[in-house]
């Protein structure tokens, strides 16, 4: 069923809604409910995504690291052969096989401009720079290089220049047609975080790439970092996959089930482009819904048809490998393209005096490839405006979604990402 007519997106609004201390402004390019909106906590909907990343990479002064899991908007890879040619270090990592393969044309522009032209370097998770050669890396099993994040200013002295940008957003035409979210935080931790992970696959923090010395998927030294503090709030990034050398550690999906099982008191929303069952998560979320009586509500992209998937779990789809007892209130998304976010709510819609509710949000679907092979992220956000306007956002895609009134799967289809 088709969603309709797609919506115009603003290109500017001058006073978006900021939450934690005004160092956090978070987008969505889809509608949103303003219904569930605590008072004055709009959320940024509508929005023009890749309008939003240009202004941040506009506003750069000393440096810009970008980790693009795709990578063919000219007008970003214009803004950032302009911070280069205004003095801004500029290096970009990339997965080698989905970025030049969605839209060849595209691409092989975007290229030109960034390496030939302005000789921005590049190093693929094949291992090597694309403006020198290709080298033989030993890679996962269909591992990705799946970031979407950017780090602006990590080199300024002055610290409030520092800004990670991250999301579900790949940096692509398609899209901005596509749902997704962009979360803008200002804050030098966690750019330091991020700059870490980025060196971890650059080979170091030098100007140019040293593919002797780049990491990437389950090669990668794992590392954890403690949560940063907003006042009131606070915000937790994790990094996949969890490592080779981390096998006896939890892993990430054991990580999300313990903030599920111990901080959810009342309701979870999930908003997901893929999720898979049998895992971690999915028994924690079962156990909440089942035994305790938490309210559980989603939304998965109309891909999420698979025996594997938490759709035709939740469902009790017959063809499901691990169908829950009790039928759960899941619908497939009804958008013009692809549903493309990853988020997980904890106790957003009913939180009392004691919650703090919960947003868990990134590049990071909810499977087993990305907890184990896939270059990745998450953010864990604990923060009440924060959540709300994720709410709000989700309401608008369950309410577009419930009304399709979709009928339940019958063939499996393998999601996967061309934006």
């Amino acid at each position: 069923m088709m969603a309709g007519p797609l919506k115009a997106q603003i290109r500017w609004n001058p006073t978006p809604t900021k939450t934690m201390n005004d160092q956090v402004l978070i987008f969505f390019n889809g509608s949103t409910d303003s219904s569930y909106a605590f008072p004055g906590n709009w959320a940024n909907g509508l929005e023009n995504l890749e309008q939003r990343v240009i202004d941040c990479i506009n506003q750069s002064k000393r440096s810009i690291d970008i980790a693009a899991f795709e990578l063919n908007s000219l007008n970003i890879v214009v803004a950032l052969c302009k911070a280069k040619e205004r003095g801004v270090r500029v290096r970009l990592v990339f997965d080698d096989e989905h970025a030049p393969n969605n839209n060849p044309p595209l691409w092989k522009v975007a290229r030109s401009l960034l390496t030939t032209k302005y000789g921005i370097p590049i190093m693929s998770d094949a291992g090597w720079p694309v403006v020198n050669r290709k080298d033989k890396f030993l890679k996962g099993y269909r591992s990705l290089m799946h970031h979407k994040f950017i780090v602006i200013d990590n080199l300024s002295s002055d610290s409030h220049d520092a800004v990670v940008i991250t999301g579900s957003y790949n940096f692509t035409i398609t899209g901005m047609v596509s749902m997704q979210n962009v979360v803008i935080i200002r804050n030098a931790n966690l750019a330091r975080n991020y700059t870490v992970e980025f060196e971890k696959m650059w080979g170091g923090s030098g100007d140019l790439p040293d593919e002797t010395k780049a990491k990437f998927h389950q090669y990668k030294p794992f590392a954890i970092f403690d949560p940063i503090d907003f006042g009131k709030s606070s915000i937790q990034v994790y990094f996949a996959p969890f490592g080779r050398s981390s096998r006896d550690q939890d892993n990430l999906l054991a990580r999300i089930a313990d903030i599920i099982t111990k901080e959810t008191e009342h309701d979870i929303r999930i908003c997901s482009f893929s999720f898979s069952s049998g895992i971690e998560i999915d028994d924690a979320i079962r156990e909440k819904f089942e035994l305790h009586h938490v309210d559980v509500k989603a939304v998965f992209d109309k891909t999420s048809k698979s025996k594997y998937s938490l759709y035709a779990a939740m469902t009790g789809n017959s063809g499901s490998l691990n169908p829950w007892t009790k039928k759960a209130d899941a619908y497939l998304a009804n958008e013009d393209r692809q549903l493309h976010h990853k988020y997980i709510l904890i106790d957003a819609e009913n939180p009392d005096a004691r919650d703090i509710p919960v947003v868990i949000t990134g590049s990071f679907n909810f499977s087993k490839n990305a907890n184990e092979v896939n270059d990745d992220n998450f953010l864990v956000i604990r923060d009440r405006e924060a959540v709300n306007q994720f709410l709000q956002e989700f309401y608008a895609r369950y309410a577009r979604a419930r009304k399709a009134n979709q009928v339940e799967p019958s063939a499996e289809i393998e999601p996967t990402e061309e934006e």
